[in-house]
């Protein structure tokens, strides 16, 4: 941007110069006195002039004499009088000549403001689009970009980039919307379940314990589950910053995990495996990390079926060590599966509701891995399971330094 301003000021002051060079130059010309003029000035006849302008061009004295006497001025030589009028001349032409110099500057001022004020408008026009629209963007105005055409320069570059923060704070106040929309329906729902629950125990009353405690227990299990999903959205809401990492064993952490959900997957009728293939040591934080793997099993677990099987297996990659769920389940859609890690996305709500899903467990793993370094994928096809696997940075010599310090 700089430098078309440049070469478009530069380019007009110099033809603006150069023209007002050129026509002083002319003016010059025009005016010069010829022979014509001066012997019209001086009174002198062509005969006068020739004798004047051999005596002046000889320097003979008696040349000068003999040409003395015809002229109006006796007392004064030809080469006097020719010399004198040149002077009044050229006295004439500067005063012209300064009187239009005074003139052309003026025009120049005048033209070259007019035109410097005509291009900064056309150039810096995108700078006032951007203005006009960021005063007309609010909360719940996010529609408006400024969508320039021009050149790629500068001005280009920030009206483009303009438009794309617009974009990203609107799709960022859309998520935040529909993020308050699902988590109250997910509070909704154990809620009223809770306060259904205590009505019906007010209208039982002390008549009827064993109904009571029925009741009772399913106000504690809704509470329970109000209390998971707080603590879900907590976690998935507070900002992770810079963790401090250390080192981790994933075969340690597959062990414990098998081990806590053991009787979780008996309860529904699952076969839960784990297999240690000598996975290395990883860069990670040991409990966020181990709740990924609770909430991949568990996640895998309920998505199965009954007689299903899961396995769990560990091992080390290139430049990374990894945590595979593998499940023989029916297996998530081709439509569904872009859409696993979304907050309170469900391939399938009524079951999983009915089993206490909140939707929110793979969205706390791919929040979590990216706070650590690390990466979640998924593999799936209908009618086979599917696989999720996690990518830890391995724990080197100088990661492993690092992390201890941390």
């Amino acid at each position: 941007m700089r430098f078309r301003l440049t070469v478009w000021y530069s380019t007009l002051l110099l033809i603006l110069g150069l023209a007002f060079i050129l026509f002083l130059n002319i003016a010059a010309r025009i005016d010069e006195p010829d022979d014509s003029a001066v012997m019209e000035h001086m009174g002198l006849t062509e005969e006068e002039w020739q004798a004047s302008g051999i005596a002046a061009a000889g320097g003979d004295a008696e040349g000068e004499a003999s040409g003395g006497g015809a002229g109006p001025m006796d007392d004064m030589t030809p080469a006097m009088l020719v010399e004198q009028a040149g002077d009044e001349f050229r006295a004439e032409n500067l005063d012209r000549l300064r009187t239009w110099s005074i003139v052309a500057g003026f025009g120049l001022a005048i033209i070259s403001g007019f035109g410097g004020f005509a291009l900064s408008g056309i150039l810096l026009r995108p700078v006032r689009d951007i203005t006009d629209v960021a005063s007309e963007i609010s909360a719940t105005n996010l529609s408006q970009r400024i969508n320039h055409e021009g050149p790629e320069d500068e001005l280009k570059n920030l009206a483009d980039t303009f438009d794309s923060m617009i974009d990203r704070i609107e799709r960022g106040f859309e998520s935040q919307r529909r993020f308050v929309q699902d988590a109250s329906h997910e509070l909704r729902t154990p809620l009223a379940a809770i306060r259904t629950n205590i009505e019906v125990a007010e209208m039982v009353g002390e008549d009827d314990p064993d109904e009571q405690r029925v009741l009772l227990e399913t106000v504690k299990g809704q509470t329970e589950r109000l209390t998971s999903l707080s603590e879900d959205l907590l976690l998935l809401t507070a900002p992770q910053g810079s963790l401090p990492l250390e080192v981790v064993h994933p075969d340690e952490l597959v062990a414990m995990a098998i081990e806590e959900l053991a009787p979780l997957a008996e309860l529904a009728s699952v076969n839960l495996t784990s297999e240690a293939n000598g996975a290395c040591p990883a860069i990670a934080r040991t409990d966020l990390l181990y709740r990924c793997v609770l909430n991949l099993v568990d996640n895998a677990v309920k998505h199965s079926g009954e007689g299903a099987t899961v396995s769990v297996e560990s091992g080390c990659g290139e430049d990374r060590a990894w945590i595979r769920v593998r499940d023989d389940g029916p297996g998530i859609p081709p439509e569904d599966l872009g859409h696993v890690f979304e907050r309170f996305y469900r391939v399938d709500r009524s079951r999983v509701r009915g089993r206490g899903g909140s939707g929110l467990g793979l969205a706390i793993v791919r929040e979590l891995m990216d706070s650590m370094g690390g990466a979640v994928k998924v593999e799936s096809t209908p009618g086979e399971g599917a696989t999720f696997t996690l990518h830890v940075p391995h724990a080197t010599a100088e990661n492993g330094a690092a992390g201890h310090g941390t």
